[in-house]
C-alpha cells in the first residue's frame, strides 16, 4: 500500500475521501457475495437443484440497500446516518443544541 500524505489534505478533502472509501467498500462486498452466491449455485447444480437456494430450502433474501453517509455528528464525526428513514438520538439532540440540518449534512452529496 502506497503511503498517503493525508496531513497536506482539507476536512472537506478528507472527508470526500471517507465518501469514496464507503461507496467503495460496499461495492467489493456486493461483487464479492455475487461471486459467492454463483458458485454455490453452481454446485447446487451439480446436485441436481437449480439454486443453492433451493438446496437450503429458503427463498433468497431481498438486497439491502447499503446506506450513503449523509449527516454527521460535528461533535462525534464516527456518528453518521443516512437520508432516508429516522434519525438516530445525536441527529435531534444537535437539532436541540441549536445546529441546522445544513450543519450536519455531509458537504458534495
Amino acid at each position: 500500500m502506497t503511503d498517503f500524505g493525508y496531513d497536506a489534505l482539507s476536512l472537506q478533502e478528507l472527508e470526500q475521501i471517507q465518501k469514496d472509501v464507503t461507496k467503495a467498500i460496499a461495492s467489493f462486498q456486493v461483487r464479492h457475495r455475487k461471486e459467492a452466491k454463483a458458485k454455490l449455485d453452481a454446485v447446487a447444480k451439480e446436485f441436481g437443484f437449480s439454486s443453492a437456494d433451493e438446496l437450503v430450502g429458503h427463498k433468497p433474501a431481498k438486497a439491502k440497500k447499503t446506506m450513503i453517509p449523509y449527516y454527521r455528528n460535528p461533535e462525534n464525526h464516527e456518528e453518521i446516518c443516512g437520508k432516508p428513514g429516522r434519525k438516530p438520538a445525536w441527529f435531534q439532540s444537535c437539532l436541540d443544541k441549536g445546529y441546522t440540518i445544513e450543519q450536519l449534512m455531509i458537504e458534495n452529496q
